[in-house]
């Protein structure tokens, strides 16, 4: 059963099949001033976000009895491109937050988090929406939205990479925004943990399998050789550099 509670603040759609965790989650955030919408089930959360234009924040749990929650963020992340998603389970493995922010989440949290916590990750997440929108309304056709190297074209607004030769290279949000992250200080050494921040927003989470994961499967699609790369340098015991003409 979906519940609606009014507020005149930032509206959050709760997605958890649990009932207690709707209703303890819903009320704290409602203490803190947004309007919360619940839902039990994948096909409750789709029914609001159709009903519903207003969402500003989706907290998505794993675990949901029709559809498995990284297909459904995966899903949402397809439907929009800015809509901020945190992932709330009880699964706290690196894979499973690898795999969270493979699909697009932009935090991940498991259910023993304190409260205080999920709070300020969520106040943090719409703040960084609401300048990445208004970002995107004031440079929509901005020329800095698209990054070339080498004759490749990156469109940090459209999720697009081209190769040299026009073809479209698949890539999952993950890698996009690690590589984005990388093209934008081109010729500056990322750390993991700052290339982390770049597709979470903290810096708490295990970084060095992740971002190493995402580097790996990035530099299979963009070098010839991945092995001697010739994009993406290894910098020993700091991080990565992206290296490459304009």
């Amino acid at each position: 059963m979906v519940t609606i509670t009014m507020s005149p603040q930032r509206k959050i759609l709760l997605v958890d099949d649990e009932r207690l965790i709707r209703t303890l989650i819903s009320q704290y955030l409602l203490n803190a001033g947004y309007a919360v919408v619940t839902a039990g089930s994948g096909r409750e959360m789709f029914d609001c976000l159709n009903n519903d234009a207003a969402i500003d924040l989706v907290i998505l749990d794993l675990g949901l009895p029709d559809e498995d929650g990284l297909v459904l963020a995966r899903k949402l992340r397809t439907r929009s491109a800015d809509l901020p998603i945190i992932i709330l389970t009880a699964r706290d493995g690196v894979d499973d937050r690898l795999a969270g922010l493979d699909v697009g989440a932009d935090d991940y949290l498991t259910k023993s988090v304190d409260p205080a916590e999920m709070l300020l990750r969520v106040r943090n997440l719409l703040r960084r929406s609401a300048g990445r929108n208004s970002l995107h309304m004031a440079a929509s056709d901005s020329a800095e939205n698209v990054i070339r190297f080498d004759g490749w074209v990156f469109d940090s607004k459209g999720y697009i990479l081209i190769s040299p030769e026009g073809r479209d290279i698949t890539m999952t949000p993950g890698e996009f925004r690690v590589l984005g992250a990388l093209l934008k200080n081109r010729g500056r050494v990322l750390s993991r943990d700052q290339l982390l921040d770049a597709i979470t927003g903290h810096e708490d989470a295990p970084g060095d399998r992740m971002i190493d994961a995402f580097i790996s499967r990035i530099r299979k699609k963009i070098e010839k050789d991945p092995r001697q790369p010739v994009y993406i340098k290894t910098v020993t015991g700091v991080g990565y550099r992206f290296s490459g003409e304009k």
